[in-house]
């Protein structure tokens, strides 16, 4: 049950993309179900419009077994968007449940430095002008997306008391069925090492600003997750399928 209720965290970590144009980031509120190995759970991603320039991107997940809830996971991440660069100023990454921990991230841009802490310990991590979150990286692979012409986007995070690096490799286009509706979407697979047998590939709806429509995810251990939309509200718009 642990193993299970860890996967379906690092599932959203993996990917919790968000609708997004080149022009603007729109405001939005998707929802999402969620299995592994028989355990259920829900997920919820909002991005709200804080100033001019700010925004804050919420995700959540929450893990059942039987109808008793055994996980869950918070993150948040603040950040400034304007010429279309987006800028993280806070992240913040908490779960409870099966294990508990709590995650910070303060970055300082005028300094280049960012401080990330733990339940153990504070380190500051030295910052590129490119550098961002594990959520702010997420919204800026729907905008690139929104540009196409690349078949291979890479970004670099605060992983911890490092920086990361991430790369997600285009497929190209399907047509997929959700609890939503069916929706025409680009499919994306993260790029791993030869060696590694973890997968995870994700589908972004293209006529609902590339939002997430449905991931899969293979772990090490053979775990297999997968996470559709189940509802959606892009700039107070109600998102439909195909056939709606």
């Amino acid at each position: 049950m642990k193993h299970a209720n860890t996967a379906l965290m690092l599932l959203l970590l993996q990917v919790s993309l968000s609708g997004a144009t080149a022009d603007n980031l729109e405001e939005f509120s998707a929802y999402y179900s969620t299995t592994t190995n028989g355990i259920r759970g829900t997920a919820e991603r909002h991005l709200v419009r804080l100033t001019d320039l700010n925004y804050r991107l919420n995700v959540s997940l929450e893990a059942k077994l039987g109808g008793l809830e055994i996980g869950d996971l918070e993150q948040a991440s603040e950040f400034s968007y304007a010429d279309g660069q987006i800028k993280p100023l806070t992240y913040s990454y908490q779960v409870s449940g099966v294990s508990s921990t709590v995650e910070t991230v303060v970055f300082n841009w005028d300094t280049m430095m960012a401080l990330s802490a733990d339940d153990e310990q504070s380190r500051p991590v030295a910052i590129n002008s490119n550098t961002l979150d594990e959520l702010s990286y997420q919204l800026a692979l729907a905008l690139d997306i929104a540009d196409p012409g690349e078949t291979t986007y890479s970004y670099e995070t605060v992983d911890g008391h490092t920086l990361d690096q991430l790369s997600f490799r285009v497929l190209g286009e399907d047509i997929i069925s959700t609890p939503l509706g069916d929706f025409r979407c680009v499919k994306l697979e993260r790029n791993r090492e030869a060696s590694s047998s973890r997968t995870t590939t994700i589908w972004l709806a293209l006529d609902w600003s590339n939002l997430l429509a449905k991931i899969e995810q293979t772990t090490a251990s053979g775990l297999a997750t997968t996470m559709e939309l189940t509802n959606a509200l892009i700039a107070g718009q109600q998102v439909t399928g195909l056939n709606d």
